[in-house]
């Protein structure tokens, strides 16, 4: 559609009648109607929801995409050269995960905007529920407007929400909402949005990182075995170092950016979890939440907690609300 309709809306989800298998099948064919054939794959067993609420424009589709965890990959099986490329662009609203293409390995968390191309080999990953505004729109037309070719595209690196790609990002999350409301309007604006992406690359690709295939691929060794163990309050970055056959001061600096690197990986990741248990199981003891989810006290639980969200977890509990993704609301 070019703009002036309702978006359209596809929900996924295990059900009594609907097995977990059937349900990742469903979704699997949903993602490539939506975007590009791809590989879906579940984290971990139980249940499963997933939901894509799109608009299509004139030159530009823009998308909000919740599900609980999985991996998603755009194999070279599924790479066809009739295929048009795509350039997609990804402004993460709640969760956390990693995406790996080119050699990169970038954090998708916090409101941060990262790029990819349907072209290439690209892998996603989210352990816990996650949600982003998904942006795509012909690789040809973001080349030709910002003069970068696809080869220096800042692919895998994460913008963060405070600089001019936040802007960017923020914008894309306004006209996907803005599409509910009042459609026509978001159609004029989303006439903008590949130069307002063109833009993006043009700032970022003189800047872009160049890590040596060696790193990242130990970056990526480095957050599987994260994701697979955070939940351990005995894991230390002295283990992950261990275990991906490095120094701790070589970890330190796979993971650099960002505000304290690792430490706030681990954070996050054992946040989210918390965030998941009390809005399963409200009844539970804070303190049982606290030793699930990676922490060794519940006083480093409630330090961790009010980081990231800004309010205790017993204040958490008494205001949030679930959503589809399994993320809870926080009241305004």
């Amino acid at each position: 559609m070019s703009g002036g309709s309702e978006p359209a809306v596809v929900e996924v989800c295990t059900t009594p009648e609907v097995s977990e298998k059937e349900a990742f099948e469903q979704w699997e064919a949903a993602v490539a109607q939506a975007y590009v054939p791809m590989v879906v794959t579940p984290v971990r067993r139980g249940e499963f929801r997933a939901r894509i609420v799109q608009s299509r424009f004139d030159d530009i589709d823009v998308s909000t995409v919740s599900a609980t965890g999985q991996q998603i990959s755009r194999i070279p099986g599924l790479i066809h050269e009739p295929e048009e490329p795509v350039l997609f662009a990804s402004i993460t609203t709640h969760g956390h995960g990693w995406l790996e293409q080119d050699g990169r390995v970038g954090e998708m968390a916090d409101g941060g905007l990262m790029l990819y191309v349907s072209s290439r080999p690209f892998t996603a990953h989210f352990e816990q529920s996650w949600g982003v505004v998904a942006v795509q729109v012909p690789l040809a037309e973001v080349v030709g407007a910002s003069g970068v070719s696809s080869d220096r595209l800042p692919t895998a690196v994460r913008f963060p929400p405070d600089g001019a790609a936040g802007i960017v990002g923020r914008f894309f999350c306004g006209l996907a909402q803005l599409q509910h409301t009042a459609p026509e309007q978001a159609a004029v604006l989303a006439r903008h949005g590949t130069g307002l992406l063109a833009s993006v690359v043009q700032l970022a690709a003189g800047e872009l990182p160049r890590e040596a295939p060696g790193q990242a691929l130990t970056k990526q060794r480095a957050l599987a075995f994260i994701q697979r163990n955070y939940a351990d309050p005995t894991l230390t970055v002295d283990h992950v170092a261990h275990a991906c056959s490095v120094s701790r001061r070589t970890l330190y600096r796979l993971f650099e950016q960002g505000e304290d690197g690792i430490a706030a990986l681990l954070r996050r990741l054992r946040v989210e979890r918390a965030l998941a248990l009390i809005r399963t199981d409200p009844a539970r003891p804070l303190l049982s939440i606290a030793r699930s989810s990676g922490f060794v006290s519940e006083r480093q639980f409630y330090r961790a907690f009010k980081r990231e969200m800004g309010m205790t977890p017993g204040e958490f509990r008494a205001g949030s609300v679930p959503n589809l993704a399994g993320s809870p609301v926080l009241p305004a």
